[in-house]
């Protein structure tokens, strides 16, 4: 048992290794990661360019927040289906440890690209800006920008897991990229949308990270009632709650997989 449980680390480190290296080799999500947002941004810093200047922030934050969604739900959302369509799922699942740590390996590496890719973003629409961005805090927007992508990394560690039983993994991923930009009010506030949408965007933990980033940076912002403090807790009540479903649900995998064998490619 001992030794299995000091393989995690060794099994989490060589599955980012390995899914870098898949990265550098074939960078198609650079385009949906980084160069589709970057047009999409500078495409709303036009519009916002002579309106305030929190509204270049919009920008920002709305193209930022496309990268980074874009590389958690293809990148963490595939994370196990890519070993059932490459056919490796059989022999990982044989190797003495747990398979979450394999996963998690590929989350990480994919959290990572999407804040690189949302810091192409913000210095893209800087340079375009031509002067400081209106941020009053640099430090704390950098923290909280770091925030909403570790709420988004924690939805997709769930979605890797709930996409195993789902025959429309694809569909959902086509549909649900850009309902997400709206539900979690990343190209706006989800104050201005109708008041029956805001029970799907408050159970999502980005949705909560986001009116943090806005309310603390954002000079004046009108957010949520509870502010900038219960917005944090809200972040991190959700997030804990993501991952620790997110564990159990990948045990239930680990069962459902080796009892069908691994599933089919087919069902992708």
């Amino acid at each position: 048992m001992a030794a299995t449980t000091s393989l995690g680390p060794r099994a989490l480190l060589a599955s980012l290794r390995v899914t870098i290296l898949q990265f550098l080799a074939d960078p198609q999500w650079i385009i949906g990661s980084a160069a589709a947002p970057v047009v999409f941004a500078l495409a709303a810093f036009e519009i916002y360019r002579f309106s305030s200047p929190e509204l270049v922030l919009f920008a920002i934050l709305g193209g930022g927040m496309m990268s980074m969604w874009a590389q958690t739900l293809y990148g963490s959302g595939w994370a196990i289906g890519q070993d059932r369509f490459l056919g490796t799922l059989e022999p990982t699942l044989g190797a003495p440890v747990d398979y979450i740590w394999v996963v998690g390996g590929r989350v990480i590496w994919n959290t990572v690209s999407g804040l690189l890719g949302g810091a192409v973003v913000v210095g893209v629409v800087a340079l375009a800006y031509g002067r400081p961005l209106p941020i009053h805090d640099p430090l704390l927007f950098t923290l909280l920008f770091v925030l909403v992508m570790l709420a988004l990394s924690t939805v997709g560690l769930l979605f890797t897991a709930i996409f195993v039983y789902s025959r429309y993994a694809g569909f959902v991923q086509n549909i649900g990229e850009f309902t997400f930009y709206v539900i979690t009010g990343c190209m706006f506030p989800i104050l201005i949308l109708p008041s029956w949408t805001r029970p799907f965007s408050l159970a999502f933990p980005a949705t909560w990270a986001l009116e943090a980033l806005r309310a603390a940076t954002f000079t004046p912002y009108q957010g949520l009632s509870w502010g900038v403090q219960g917005d944090l807790l809200g972040t991190l009540v959700l997030s804990l709650a993501y991952i620790v479903v997110s564990i159990g649900l990948y045990r239930r995998v680990v069962h459902y997989l080796s009892d069908t064998g691994g599933g089919s490619s087919d069902d992708y």
